[in-house]
């Protein structure tokens, strides 16, 4: 199928039938998440990916029982150890291009002009690009034929208990992923996928 007809085939899944996602498919889910672009490639989220009795404990947590049969759970997180991180992002640069930190003094400065000019809701904007990587997460997941649900009906201050994140780090979406239950009533072939008309989506302007 092409993009567009993933994009239709995917929705969002409300009961999965238990079956594991394999090895290859997982991983390149989440290579799309690596590789999604970010503000000034900062990328301020760490995505726990979490299984077999985690997932479930996530899951109950969450409320949402339907989707125990998942495979994964990944919680995106936020985070805003800056300046700690951008200085790692400048090392990890240079590192590539056979420089010296030092020598990027321009990135440097974007990183950190980035950051005083989010300072006032750093998490905020962090949680922003977070859903950036979610929504690469779900076009990947299309391309590969592995459903896939993004949520927010959870509590971000239980999923940072029961995972010990530091404090730097907040929960702002989770996404499971797993196959589609053939008695899940939500799948399009028992309930057309609504999507407004483009005329009230878009404006086309010179």
């Amino acid at each position: 199928m092409s993009f567009i007809q993933n994009l239709s085939w995917r929705y969002a899944t409300k009961k999965y039938n238990g079956e594991p996602v394999g090895d290859a498919e997982l991983a390149a889910i989440v290579e799309a998440i690596h590789m999604a672009p970010s503000s000034s490639g900062m990328q301020p989220y760490h995505v726990v990916v979490a299984s077999g009795d985690l997932k479930n404990k996530l899951i109950e947590s969450s409320k949402q029982v339907d989707k125990i049969g998942a495979s994964h759970l990944f919680v995106f997180c936020s985070r805003t150890d800056y300046p700690e991180r951008g200085d790692s992002q400048v090392a990890i640069t240079a590192a590539l291009e056979g420089k010296q930190p030092e020598e990027l003094a321009g990135l440097a400065n974007l990183v950190k002009g980035t950051v005083e000019r989010n300072k006032a809701n750093l998490k905020e904007w962090a949680a922003r690009q977070a859903y950036i990587a979610l929504g690469f997460a779900l076009a990947a997941a299309a391309e590969l034929s592995i459903d896939a649900s993004p949520m927010e009906g959870f509590s971000p201050a239980e999923f940072k208990t029961i995972l010990g994140l530091p404090e730097f780090m907040d929960p702002v979406v989770i996404m499971a992923i797993g196959h589609r239950d053939p008695t899940d009533p939500a799948q399009p072939t028992m309930r057309p996928k609504m999507r407004f008309p483009k005329e009230d989506l878009f404006t086309f302007r010179q």
